[in-house]
Order: C-alpha cells, then sequence, then structure tokens
C-alpha cells in the first residue's frame, strides 16, 4: 500500500504485532503475547491511509518559504547545479 510497516501496537500490553500475508478487510489482529484484539484490518488500513493523508497535507502546507527561496537562489547562482532541458 504505502510501503510502510505493518507492525501495530497491542492497546492492553504495548507489544509489537504485526500482519502476516495479505489479510482480508474482515480479519482481526489479535496480540501475539496477551491475545487481546488489536484491530481489524479494515480499520488498519483506515487510520494508516488517515496519517499518510495528514503527513502529505502537512509537508505541503507548512513549508518554508524564506528556505525554499534561498536554496532557489543557490541554484540559480551555480550554473553547474542547474540541470539542462
Amino acid at each position: 500500500m504505502f510501503q510502510r510497516t505493518r507492525k501495530v501496537a497491542c492497546p492492553e500490553c504495548n507489544g509489537s504485532n504485526f500482519w502476516n500475508g495479505n489479510p482480508k478487510p474482515t480479519d482481526v489482529l489479535h496480540c501475539r503475547y496477551c491475545d487481546a484484539i488489536v484491530i481489524s484490518y479494515t480499520e488498519y488500513v483506515e487510520q494508516t491511509a488517515k496519517r499518510e493523508a495528514e503527513r502529505l497535507l502537512a509537508e505541503f502546507v507548512e513549508t518554508d518559504v524564506s528556505r525554499d527561496l534561498a536554496h532557489l537562489k543557490a541554484v540559480l547562482a551555480t550554473p553547474d547545479r542547474r540541470t539542462s532541458p
């Protein structure tokens, strides 16, 4: 999906769990340490997609204009760093 880790922490014991293979949307992950229900695969996918969307939006919304301008000036001032069309 996003080439991210599929590890999920157990809400009860904080043990590290992960999905094996290609789970179905209705599959539920059980903690391998305390056997508690951790999360369903559908919820896991929704949460992962939401976090990724938030990360991408933050990356483009919270830009540092002064840093970008300084980088642009540095590139334009150095002809050997420019790429040819």
